[in-house]
C-alpha cells in the first residue's frame, strides 16, 4: 500500500501518543510495510477518526478504508450476527459474523476490496465507437453502470474482456453492499436514463458470475485467487460493506463517493 507523507504522520501522530519525535518515526515508517500493518491494527485509528469529522476527508481514501475494514473486521469478531438485507428491503438477522470475518482476515482479499472502495471515489466515463453491421454507433459509457461494463465486455476484444467483467462484478458488489437502500436509483443516476432494475438476489448472482468470468480472463494468480474467492463469497463481502456502510459510512457515503452519490 501506498501512502502518503500526510497518510504517514496520521499514523504515527495518532499512534504513538508519548512521543514527539514524528518526522523521524515517519521516516521510519515509511520504508517499512509490516510496521504500517501493525499501525494499521491500531483502535486508535478508528477513535480518532469518528472523534474528528476533518480526518476523514484529510487522509487518503486508501487509508481511509484500510483502517475501517480492520475495524469492520474487528467489530464482527465480536457480534454474534449482522442485519442482512432482503429483496422486500426488510433487514433480518443472519448469524455469520464469523465468516464475514473470516473473509476479511485475508490480507489479498481485503486489499481488494480496499482498492474497489477506492475506485468509486471518482467516477469516470468514455465515449466509445463501434461498428454494428454497416453502420457505426457513438455513446458515452459509464465506470459506474453494470450494464455498460457487460456491453463493453461484447464489444471490445477478447484478450480486454477480463476487466469489463471485473468492473461489473465491482459495481454488484459496490451497489449491494454501500448503498443496498439505492441499489437501483444508484444505477438510474449514473446513467442518467432508465436503468435496468434488479433485485438485491439478481445483483448477487450476477456478481458472483462475472467474478467468475473475470478470473478466467486474468492470468495474474493472485487477482485470480482474489476474483474467485470474491465469486465463491460473493454474500459475505457484500455483507462485509454493509456492516461498513452502517457503522462508519452512512451518514458519509456522499462524502466520499461523489461521483456515485444516489442524490
Amino acid at each position: 500500500m501506498e501512502l502518503s507523507e500526510a497518510d504517514l504522520r496520521f499514523l504515527v501522530e495518532t499512534v504513538a501518543t508519548k512521543r514527539r519525535d514524528y518526522d523521524r518515526m515517519q521516516q521510519i515508517v515509511r520504508d517499512k510495510p509490516d510496521f504500517q500493518e501493525t499501525l494499521l491494527e491500531e483502535p486508535k485509528l478508528v477513535q480518532r477518526l469518528l472523534n474528528d469529522e476533518e480526518t476523514f476527508v484529510r487522509i487518503s481514501p486508501q487509508l481511509l478504508f484500510s483502517i475501517l475494514l480492520r475495524q469492520v473486521r474487528r467489530d464482527l469478531n465480536r457480534d454474534t450476527y449482522t442485519l442482512d438485507w432482503a429483496d422486500s428491503n426488510e433487514r433480518l438477522p443472519v448469524f455469520d459474523t464469523n465468516e464475514i470475518a473470516g473473509l476479511l482476515e485475508d490480507p489479498r482479499t481485503r486489499d481488494y476490496l480496499v482498492d474497489l472502495l477506492c475506485s468509486f471515489v471518482k467516477a469516470e466515463s468514455t465515449v466509445v465507437t463501434w461498428r454494428d453491421r454497416k453502420r457505426f454507433r457513438k455513446r458515452r459509457f459509464s465506470n459506474l453502470d453494470m450494464d455498460d461494463m457487460i456491453q463493453l465486455s461484447k464489444l471490445v476484444e477478447p484478450v480486454l474482456t477480463g476487466r469489463y467483467y471485473k468492473r461489473a462484478a465491482d459495481i454488484a458488489l459496490f451497489m449491494t453492499g454501500i448503498y443496498p437502500d439505492h441499489m437501483n436509483r444508484f444505477q438510474a443516476r449514473a446513467r442518467r436514463r432508465l436503468a435496468t432494475q434488479r433485485t438485491l438476489t439478481q445483483y448477487e448472482q450476477e456478481g458472483s458470475h462475472f467474478y467468475q468470468l473475470a478470473a478466467r480472463a486474468f492470468e495474474d494468480p493472485s487477482l485470480r485467487q482474489s476474483l474467485t474467492t470474491l465469486s465463491e463469497s460473493f454474500t459475505l463481502a457484500r455483507r462485509a460493506f454493509n456492516a461498513l456502510a452502517d457503522r462508519y459510512l452512512h451518514t458519509r457515503r456522499e462524502s466520499y463517493f461523489r461521483g456515485s452519490e444516489t442524490g
